[in-house]
């Protein structure tokens, strides 16, 4: 259960998912066990930590769920659940596609190899100090570590994991408009 969300909202969710709390303590964990496997069935790299999310997403918006949300809870589960493979998903090929935006370097090509650190360098420069070290913290680790490392940046920049990624987006996309740019000009001043 994450540090903010209460026990009082954890006591709230297992009410909503069942009066009886033995009964509701049974669902917790098959709608856990489920969340796994819906995770894990879609390739998610880490399907513990996005079921533990889940439930802390649900719990942070209990209030509003017991007083608007008719049918079975497993469904809204389901649902949130969907959603987190869909961001998952996202991550995960976002991660991928940034070395494949970049043109290929043979290791025998020093000139052009030259030519796109001159260009990364350049456009690194046109972002700010706290942007330049958001984007190279971003992408630091792999694993498990990557993801603890992207919460604790989410964290010290006191903003969700969500918009964390919306902003890392956000500047790699400038990244890459510069880096085309730049690319484009060096190479026409070479023919000239």
């Amino acid at each position: 259960m994450s540090d903010d969300l209460t026990e009082e909202s954890f006591n709230k969710l297992l009410a909503w998912l069942d009066l009886d709390r033995d009964q509701a303590a049974e669902k917790f964990i098959k709608i856990q066990l489920r969340l796994i496997r819906i995770f894990s069935a879609n390739g998610c790299s880490d399907p513990e930590r996005l079921a533990t999310e889940t439930f802390s997403r649900i719990q942070a918006r209990i209030d509003w769920l017991i007083e608007n949300y008719v049918g079975d809870p497993l469904h809204y589960f389901c649902a949130v659940a969907r959603n987190q493979v869909k961001e998952d998903y996202r991550e995960r090929t976002a991660v991928r596609a940034v070395p494949s935006e970049n043109p290929v370097v043979k290791p025998d090509e020093d000139e052009e190899s030259n030519r796109l650190y001159e260009c990364l360098d350049q456009c690194m420069e046109t972002f700010n100090q706290h942007s330049q070290r958001l984007l190279i913290d971003y992408y630091q680790e792999q694993g498990n570590e990557k993801i603890v490392n992207r919460r604790k940046l989410a964290a010290e920049s006191g903003i969700t994991l969500r918009a964390l990624r919306l902003r890392v987006f956000h500047l790699r996309s400038r990244l890459k408009i510069c880096m085309e740019i730049c690319l484009q000009d060096s190479a026409g001043h070479e023919t000239i």
